[in-house]
């Protein structure tokens, strides 16, 4: 009798313990994400044979991303071996017009020369596949080019969160209506009453998650003690961007700030001196375009985790301008440039410019015209020094209202989890 229990007692063990066996291979499989990022042995080496766009089914396209990720296929550096000086990230959508943007950033980087450009590292942060960022990403050739994807996107994700959902609720149904229609996220509208819209819920997904990656993941960056340097699609920079940078760096330990500004605008005001810097708080669309971020802000601002992830606004900036005023211990104070050395490209479809999005049928004119803008500021780039023109008192500078459309609790559960890849 008591062999007998015994031996459904064995018999029920076994059943559980493969149970167990089989729900752990489950969720092995849906979190292939944090498999394929771990890190290669150091006998694995990257090089760009490892690059693939991914093609296919959603789920293929998301596993060819996580590749890319965990092998950070290097573009040129057996031409340019050695750890990095300078790192410069750029977020890039992807879709028409995101190549000649591209060709037209490296258009503006390549003047810096062999000996700078030899010590850069240029990441590509890519939301989606675009044949036309790969050719014109395999053009550049005077520095090193690390190629990544945004794994989240709504290319990976075309009909489920943190895409666009089928059964989400549409952006301007009243919450009653939601419940009764029982929609995904019928419990959480934002603070003006609308649910989540996908396309822009990305940005700052795509920018945090970014931020985490590039500081954490990147072996290209492992170790790495100087400012990265965050730019946007349709960036165009001066030629002194890096003389200046380097002036910038110095006084910021002067100044005892947190973050850089480069600038960022369409039409710059050519009348500032070009030596002249000015020290303020952080302002959400004004130093947004071209920021310098060290390591040590990174981790203060990994520590208002829950605070950016849970703010309600889909912007990056205004969530940061949030952070500033309500979590880290001192407001961000900005060092920035009056003469930006990062201009937006400007948008003008009637004239051929390529704006910062959409497509760009030529980039004749915006090539034109910049080249014509630098040659007006070539006389008065590169100073010998810098100097502080102005200062602001710390002040804490909150947003003035929050502009919605993060009100998801799926948003925010996404944006916490990144930290623990």
């Amino acid at each position: 009798m008591r062999l007998t229990l015994h031996k459904k007692k064995i018999a029920a063990l076994v059943l559980v313990l493969f149970a167990c066996a089989g729900l752990l291979h489950i969720s092995t499989r849906r979190n292939e994400d944090q498999f394929l990022l771990m890190a290669p042995g150091p006998s694995e080496k990257s090089n760009i044979s490892d690059f693939q766009v991914p093609i296919g089914p959603p789920l293929q396209m998301r596993l060819t991303a996580y590749r890319n990720n965990l092998h950070q296929p290097v573009l040129n550096a057996d031409k340019f071996p050695g750890h990095p000086e300078l790192v410069v990230v750029v977020q890039m959508r992807g879709g028409p017009g995101s190549g000649a943007r591209l060709r037209l950033l490296a258009e503006s980087l390549r003047p810096a020369g062999p000996r700078a450009n030899s010590r850069l590292l240029l990441v590509l942060s890519m939301e989606k596949p675009c044949p036309e960022v790969v050719d014109a990403m395999l053009a550049i050739d005077f520095c090193r080019v690390l190629p990544i994807y945004f794994p989240y996107s709504l290319s990976f994700y075309p009909e489920e969160f943190p895409g666009a959902d089928p059964k989400d609720c549409p952006r301007d149904l009243s919450k009653e209506s939601a419940l009764q229609q029982r929609c995904n996220n019928a419990e959480f509208p934002d603070s003006h009453g609308h649910y989540r819209e996908a396309p822009f819920a990305l940005d700052k997904h795509h920018w945090w998650w970014k931020l985490h990656f590039t500081w954490e993941r990147l072996r290209e960056v492992n170790g790495y003690g100087g400012y990265i340097v965050f730019l946007e699609e349709g960036s165009y920079l001066l030629p002194d961007w890096q003389h200046m940078l380097r002036l910038m760096q110095k006084q910021c330990k002067e100044e005892g700030c947190q973050l850089l500004s480069l600038g960022g605008t369409a039409s710059p005001d050519p009348s500032p001196d070009p030596e002249h810097m000015e020290v303020s708080g952080f302002v959400a669309p004004k130093h947004r375009s071209a920021v310098g971020i060290p390591r040590e802000l990174y981790y203060q601002l990994m520590g208002c985790l829950a605070e950016f992830c849970t703010y309600d606004d889909y912007n990056w900036d205004w969530s940061l301008q949030h952070l500033s005023a309500s979590c880290l211990s001192h407001p961000l104070k900005v060092l920035s440039a009056r003469l930006p050395r990062v201009l937006n490209l400007p948008s003008s479809p009637e004239d051929g410019e390529c704006g910062r999005t959409g497509p760009c049928p030529s980039t004749d004119t915006a090539s034109q015209n910049l080249r014509e803008l630098v040659r007006q500021l070539s006389g008065r780039l590169f100073p010998r020094t810098a100097m502080v023109a102005s200062r602001q008192q710390e002040i804490r500078n909150p947003p003035q209202i929050k502009n919605g459309g993060w009100g998801d609790i799926r948003d925010h559960g996404l944006c916490q989890s990144y930290a623990r890849l």
